[in-house]
C-alpha cells in the first residue's frame, strides 16, 4: 500500500475545491477521507481511521482499496467476520489483489474452513505477487514465541505450499499434503517446520519409520524443536521402547518447561504404567499451563479415580464435560463413577448422553443396562445388553441369562 501521498487533498484550497463539478467533488471527497484514514492508520489511531474509511465507502461503495484498509482495521480489532466480509468484497472488485487474498486465506485457515482456505492458497500460487509492506508472524503451537517471519509473497512461496499441506492434512488428503510439503522443503530445505509437518503425514499414512526419520531430520536442524521431540517420543513409546520414550519426554519437558503437551503425554504414559500419583502431578502442570483442554481433565480424573479420590475425579470429569460436551468418554467415566457410588438414576442420565453422542457405544449400553437392572427395570436392561452385543461388546452369557430371564 502506497502511503506517500497521504493528506495532499486535505490541503487543497477550499476556493478551488468549490469551483469543480459535483462529480469531481465526490471523487475528491472520498479520496480525502481515504487518505485521512491512511494517515490515521499509520499513526495507529485505528478507531478514527475506521470512521474515515467508512465515510470514503459511503461516498464510493466500489472503492476497493478502502475495503482492504478497513479489513485490516477489523483484524486489528479482532473482528474476523467483518474483516472476512471486506476482503471478500475487495476480491469481487479486484480478484487479483494478492495481499487481500492472502489475508482472507489466513482468516479462513484460522476458522478451520479448510476447503475454502485451500482454494485461496491455490489461487495465490498462480497470482503475480506485486509489492507489499505487510509482514506476518507465525507462532508454532508448541514453541514459545514467534518462530517464522515472512511476507505474504516470499520469493519461493514455500509458506504457501506449507499452508496447502496443512489444509490437506485437515482434509485427510495426506498424499497431496506430502507433495506440498516436499515443494516447501525444496524451496527452504533448512526449515524444520516443513519436515515436522511431513512427519505428521507419514504418521497418518501409517509409515512410522519414515515419520521417525523425518522428525530426526528436523532435530538435526533444530535439536530443541519441541514438536519433533514430542512426536518422536510418542512413536518410540508405541514401538514399546518405554525407557527411550521416557527419556525423550523428559528431554522435551526439560527444554520446554512452559508447554502443556509434553506433561500431558508423559502423564498418559505414567497412567499406563500404573504410576497414578506421578501422572496426576504431570496433569496438574499441563492444566495449570493450559486449562482449556478437556482431555487433560478427563485423564487426570481417571488417575484420581484409580487413587480412590472420588470427589476429585467427579470434579475433573465434570470440568472435561464443561469444556467439551461432545466428549463421550467424559460422560461415560462420570456415569461409571456415579454407578459405583450407587447413584443409578444419575448414572443413567450420563450414559444416555454418551450413547446419544455415540449410538454404538457398547460399554455405555452395557453399563446402562446394569444400572437399569439395579433399579428393577429388567426389560429395559435386557434391551440395552442386547444392543451392546449388537455393537460388538462382549456381554457375558451368564449376565444375559440372569437379566433377560427376568421378564
Amino acid at each position: 500500500m502506497n502511503r506517500l501521498f497521504l493528506g495532499l487533498l486535505a490541503i487543497a484550497p477550499l476556493c478551488v475545491f468549490s469551483q469543480i463539478p459535483i462529480e469531481q467533488k465526490q471523487s475528491a471527497s472520498y479520496r480525502y477521507y481515504f487518505d485521512k484514514g491512511e494517515e490515521l492508520f499509520d499513526q495507529q489511531a485505528y478507531d478514527n481511521a475506521l470512521i474515515n474509511y467508512n465515510e470514503a465507502l459511503n461516498l464510493n461503495p466500489l472503492f476497493a482499496e478502502a475495503y482492504f484498509s478497513r479489513a485490516m482495521i477489523y483484524q486489528k480489532q479482532n473482528n474476523q467476520e467483518l474483516a472476512l466480509r471486506d476482503y471478500t468484497i475487495l476480491l469481487e472488485l479486484n480478484p487479483t489483489h494478492y495481499e487481500g487474498l492472502f489475508s482472507r486465506a489466513l482468516i479462513l485457515f484460522a476458522q478451520k474452513k479448510w476447503a475454502m482456505a485451500k482454494q485461496d492458497f491455490q489461487r495465490l500460487l498462480v497470482l503475480p505477487t506485486g509489492e507489499t509492506n505487510a509482514i506476518y508472524f507465525r507462532q508454532d503451537q508448541f514453541d514459545q514465541g514467534v518462530n517464522q517471519v515472512y511476507s505474504s509473497h516470499d520469493y519461493d512461496k514455500s509458506h504457501l505450499y506449507n499452508y496447502l499441506g496443512l489444509t490437506e492434512i485437515e482434509l485427510e488428503e495426506y498424499e497431496n499434503a506430502l507433495s506440498h510439503f516436499d515443494s516447501a522443503i525444496s524451496g527452504r530445505p533448512y526449515n524444520p517446520e516443513y519436515l515436522v509437518n511431513s512427519g505428521l503425514c507419514y504418521e497418518a499414512l501409517g509409515q512410522t519409520e519414515k515419520a521417525k526419520a523425518t522428525y530426526q531430520s528436523a532435530l538435526l536442524l533444530n535439536p530443541d524443536h519441541g514438536l519433533a521431540l514430542h512426536n518422536l517420543g510418542i512413536l518410540t513409546r508405541k514401538d514399546g521402547a518405554d525407557k527411550n520414550a521416557d527419556d525423550i519426554l523428559d528431554e522435551v519437558i526439560a527444554k520446554n518447561p512452559s508447554l502443556p503437551f509434553p506433561y500431558a503425554e508423559r502423564g498418559f504414559h505414567l497412567i499406563a504404567q500404573g504410576k497414578f500419583a506421578e501422572a496426576i502431578s504431570d496433569y496438574n502442570e499441563a492444566i495449570s499451563l493450559d486449562p482449556t483442554v478437556a482431555e487433560h481433565w478427563l485423564n487426570r480424573g481417571l488417575a484420581k479415580e484409580k487413587m480412590k479420590n472420588w470427589t476429585g475425579a467427579f470434579k475433573d470429569y465434570s470440568e472435561a464435560i464443561k469444556l467439551d460436551d461432545q466428549l463421550e468418554q467424559a460422560w461415560l467415566h462420570r456415569a461409571n463413577l456415579l454407578y459405583n457410588q450407587g447413584q443409578y438414576e444419575e448414572a443413567i442420565k450420563d450414559y444416555d448422553i454418551a450413547i446419544l453422542l455415540y449410538n454404538t457405544y457398547g460399554t455405555a449400553l452395557y453399563n446402562r443396562g446394569l444400572a437399569k437392572y439395579r433399579l428393577g427395570k429388567s426389560i429395559d436392561a435386557c434391551k440395552d445388553l442386547k444392543s451392546a452385543q449388537s455393537a460388538g461388546f462382549e456381554v457375558p452369557q451368564k449376565i444375559i441369562n440372569k437379566i433377560c430371564s427376568v421378564q
